[in-house]
């Protein structure tokens, strides 16, 4: 059946008034912007654990709102630009402008900015001809989230669950904060769910983190949160219904568990290898839901 796109977008826009199809776009759609020059060196920043290359991007209309110093974004392939899947490549992060000669200076860079080998490994994969695409208001991780949250729900659903979401916050004298995003109800047994992604920069790896509050030490997820965590695999295969599942109970007690954080044994290594078929990640939720 033929789209009404014309519906359509007076559907997404009724809520936000007088909207143009710019500012959606503009909303919904980082700016990517073409490498000017590239110097893969990797040096060492004085004083610092921080290793880095180095590259220049030229300033014109399309991002001269968004080059300032401290900026950050990720470069992506050429590839994806021409319509295929996309993938961070490696970060980057605007140092100096100059605004004479309208061009601005930049460091590349990883989320283990210490790790020389994984800066390394990163610029394998960059070139000239690829993007630095920065994220003009900030909202295209949170629609990724909210995209990836919806299609497992319709996953999960299909398979026959029952699937509520928690709210972000919760009133205090509602009741406590749940610390985990799903409750999963099939056959009268409910369980608790935490929707996590991959790690942007090696997607061989999974992102299971949490906010620092009050009985957070780190950073880690705590195994007693949730019964299980399904990780999306959109950053790896492009599909935003493909999810990987796991048990969330550590290694050392069952096989198939997940391992520890080194310094803190309640809580999970957050960025533990998730790959379906390796004895602890599963394809569906039905393969993990009677593990103890």
């Amino acid at each position: 059946m033929p789209v009404d796109y014309k519906s359509l977008f007076e559907r997404l826009t009724k809520r936000y008034g007088n909207v143009t199809p710019k500012a959606l776009e503009s909303i919904l759609c980082p700016v990517l912007i073409p490498i000017h020059t590239l110097d893969l060196t990797i040096n060492k920043v004085a004083g610092q654990s921080h290793y880095r290359a180095c590259f220049t991007i030229k300033i014109d209309a399309d991002c001269e709102d968004l080059v300032v110093p401290g900026r950050t974004g990720k470069f992506v392939s050429k590839a994806y630009k021409d319509g295929g899947v996309w993938q961070e490549i490696v970060k980057g992060r605007i140092l100096s402008v100059d605004r004479r000669t309208g061009v601005a200076e930049g460091e590349i860079y990883t989320g283990s900015a210490s790790k020389k080998a994984v800066l390394e490994k990163a610029l394998t994969f960059l070139s000239q001809d690829d993007f630095l695409e920065v994220d003009q208001y900030g909202a295209s991780a949170k629609v990724l989230s909210g995209l990836v949250e919806y299609s497992l729900v319709q996953v999960l659903k299909a398979a026959g669950y029952k699937v509520r979401r928690m709210p972000e916050d919760m009133a205090k004298h509602i009741g406590g904060y749940t610390y985990f995003d799903f409750e999963v109800e099939k056959k009268g047994v409910t369980k608790k769910l935490e929707a996590k992604s991959l790690w942007g920069t090696n997607t061989k790896f999974a992102r299971l983190i949490h906010s620092l509050t009050d009985g957070y030490p780190t950073s880690s997820c705590k195994f007693a949160t949730q019964d299980f965590f399904a990780v999306s695999l959109f950053l790896r295969t492009g599909n935003i219904r493909d999810f990987a599942f796991a048990r969330s109970v550590p290694k050392d007690v069952k096989k198939y568990g997940l391992p520890r954080a080194g310094k803190f044994p309640d809580h999970v290594n957050q960025n533990p290898l998730c790959e379906i078929g390796d004895g602890t990640w599963f394809g569906s939720l039905d393969e993990v839901w009677n593990l103890a």
